[in-house]
């Protein structure tokens, strides 16, 4: 059946970009590690000192986990645009013996799943930092890894869907400060849904068109408990429909300026 000629194909190359994952694994750790013992240690020992509850460290645990995977975007996009003003390897990938879809594919499972053990180091890693500050018994794991997981599809997806909407890298600035960093910031790092509800009811709906949003809260349920938060369904749901959105106005943007048939 083509369909398993299709996934073989796809299988292959996914090992092959898994090998060369392995050469930069560590070196991308570290970099996520500093990142992350920095804002955990600040927020944890630092910020209380100015009147912030002493568990905003816990807070933002959660907050480091749903961004982990969202710094690998601005990197990927580069890549991308600079293959298709250069080399176009791409092209390549275009003529083996399956959809011109799955060449998009590949590289959305390539970005989401390398992503996803880099993730999961951090809480290990904050609870060292925090220590009893830190309290696990609220987390729930297979929540966490399904939202893990659904976390990184969404950054694999937002990849292929931002890099169909840069022209060129003169302009590739403009995907951290038009579309990255609002989306995170405005996304809940620092505060939940509910907060922001309380402060004006117009601009939390508004921010439900966000799919860093639901990232956030769906991070924040499973690792510390659901009160307080967005519900856990009803986050997994949307970030599907982000995903297939994305996804599917990506591949179709990008098979239209690749001119891919």
């Amino acid at each position: 059946m083509n369909i398993l000629r299709y996934s073989s194909i796809l299988g292959q190359l996914l090992l092959t970009d898994f090998l060369l994952f392995r050469r930069v694994f560590w070196a991308k750790l570290i970099d996520l590690s500093i990142w992350a013992v920095t804002v955990v240690a600040v927020t944890g020992y630092l910020m209380p000192a100015f009147g912030i509850e002493s568990a905003y460290g816990s807070f933002m645990v959660a907050g480091v986990c749903a961004s982990a995977g969202l710094f690998e975007v601005f990197p990927s996009v580069m890549n991308l645009v600079s293959d298709f003003e250069g080399d176009r390897i791409i092209s390549f990938y275009s003529t083996l013996p399956m959809p011109t879809s799955f060449v998009f594919i590949r590289l959305f499972l390539n970005y989401s799943l390398s992503a996803i053990p880099l993730t999961l180091c951090i809480v290990p890693l904050s609870k060292l930092v925090l220590w009893n500050q830190f309290d696990l018994s609220n987390m729930h794991v297979l929540k966490f890894l399904v939202a893990l997981v659904i976390t990184n599809f969404l950054y694999g997806a937002l990849i292929v869907w931002v890099t169909s909407y840069v022209k060129g890298l003169e302009t590739i600035g403009s995907v951290w400060m038009r579309f990255i960093y609002p989306m995170w910031f405005l996304g809940g790092f620092q505060f939940s849904w509910y907060v922001l509800y309380g402060f004006s009811p117009t601009l939390a709906y508004i921010n439900l068109l966000n799919p860093l949003t639901y990232v956030m809260e769906i991070t924040r349920v499973s690792l510390l408990g659901q009160e307080g938060y967005v519900n856990y369904w009803l986050c997994l749901a949307a970030l599907v429909g982000f995903i297939v959105f994305f996804m599917w106005r990506g591949i179709k943007r990008l098979k239209k300026q690749l001119d891919f048939i």
